[in-house]
């Protein structure tokens, strides 16, 4: 399979459980810059966006990519699905790698190994099914058919944050390829995304400990370090059956039984 590869990173200040998350201090450093270096240095893609929305409040999302000399798309704050279209559109994007803003810890290695597992299958969407999607360390393949069917046949719900429903709630329709972690990343019990005050204690503490100047803090150091410490993980434990994920775990079994 042919076609630019483009790597969406969507982040924007509201938030109701914890505003302004992607602006978090992690070793001196905002949190969405942390996870823009880390997906620049992905292999086997055309490019890297910041996709946020166009209202005022998320001004400092745009500073701190272009400080990174990262480009940025503006689009409709909560149409999150049609964000991500207007951004394909936009950058003449066939395939876009969605990562979300409140994943510091998105691991890299995985999402050039999906990359390259969607160019192989010419798949429409390529993620790795399951409860590691719940542990925020993953990104997923979407072409840019698959978003624009999405978008025009899909209903509200679609349209959230909820990118990827459309797809998974029709798997027959659709060119669908699944990934694995290695066994040193798979941790369904850590919650390494950051949509909670807990969340971002976490997060600030793995970083104290695990930053360097010049290279970012890698997923399976962090994943070690719980390993090492659970009481760690403790921090944000109670929360890890939170999130709007888990409908799409939930679908996953539909996708097995059709695949």
């Amino acid at each position: 399979m042919r076609g630019r590869v483009l790597v969406v990173v969507s982040a924007r200040m509201a938030s109701t459980r914890c505003p302004g998350k992607a602006l978090a201090p992690l070793a001196g450093r905002p949190l969405l810059e942390v996870l823009l270096e880390r997906m620049a240095a992905v292999r086997g893609v055309d490019g890297l966006v910041l996709a946020t929305s166009v209202n005022p409040e998320n001004d400092p999302l745009a500073e701190v990519a272009g400080r990174a000399g990262v480009s940025v798309f503006r689009g409709d704050e909560d149409d999150v699905l049609g964000r991500h279209l207007e951004c394909a559109r936009t950058y003449g994007a066939d395939h876009v790698v969605r990562v979300t803003g409140d994943n510091p810890l998105t691991d890299v290695e995985t999402t050039e190994s999906l990359v390259a597992l969607h160019r192989q299958e010419g798949a429409d969407y390529t993620y790795v099914p399951g409860d590691a999607l719940l542990m925020g360390i993953l990104s997923e393949v979407i072409s840019r058919s698959a978003l624009e069917r999405s978008w025009s046949e899909g209903e509200a719900r679609h349209r959230s944050e909820l990118v990827t429903l459309f797809i998974k709630e029709h798997p027959q329709e659709f060119v669908i390829a699944t990934g694995a972690l290695p066994p040193d990343l798979y941790r369904p019990s850590y919650r390494l995304t950051v949509d909670e005050p807990e969340d971002v204690r976490l997060m600030q503490a793995l970083f104290a400990r695990l930053a360097a100047p010049g290279r970012w803090v890698r997923t399976r150091d962090a994943i070690a370090l719980l390993d090492a410490e659970p009481e760690l993980a403790f921090t944000n434990a109670h929360l890890r059956h939170k999130g709007a994920n888990l409908r799409s775990v939930a679908l996953d079994a539909s996708i097995a039984k059709t695949s």
